[in-house]
């Protein structure tokens, strides 16, 4: 017997315990609404009739039906179609798109990492301690100047921050 052969009887032997077990309740269940008021006595005696919900469902059955659900499902998947991004005008456009995109930010990224460091290389050249040294001693009086000048022009300086202290 081949699998598949044999599968199917297990099927079919499920699918007939499964049916006998309904027919025999409903039965039982028709055959308890017969009674009278005069046997009404043994009618309570009787077994009670177990409800549809209770009663199980053979095990084959139900791995059977998981069988063929997941054959269908492989099925219906190996004959669906796949996308290929290659062939795809809109999937090729938009990787064009996303390529520009990042070639714009990589070239604006090396631009202003140029520029910075320009702004770096001039402010290292015109900020270094010699140039600083120069800037402040440009406004300090020189040797060769009158002390009567520099006492005068410390003066007004001094005037200057006192009288701009007292306004603010």
């Amino acid at each position: 017997m081949t699998a598949t052969r044999k599968q199917q009887v297990n099927e079919a032997v499920a699918l007939r315990t499964y049916c006998k077990k309904r027919i025999q309740h409903i039965e039982q269940q028709r055959g308890s609404h017969k009674c009278t008021e005069e046997h009404q006595r043994r009618c309570t005696f009787m077994e009670p009739v177990e409800p549809i919900r209770d009663q199980m469902v053979p095990v084959r059955f139900i791995g059977t039906l998981r069988l063929n659900t997941f054959r269908e499902e492989m099925r219906r998947g190996a004959e669906q179609d796949f996308h290929e991004p290659s062939r795809c005008r809109a999937c090729l456009a938009k990787q064009a798109d996303l390529a520009m995109n990042f070639f714009i930010r990589k070239k604006r990224n090396q631009l202003q990492a140029q520029l910075l460091q320009e702004k770096m290389d001039l402010h290292l050249y015109n900020k270094d301690t010699v140039c600083l040294l120069g800037e402040m001693l440009k406004d300090m009086p020189k040797p060769s100047d009158d002390p009567c000048e520099i006492w005068k022009r410390l003066l007004t300086t001094e005037r200057q921050t006192s009288h701009n202290n007292n306004n603010k």
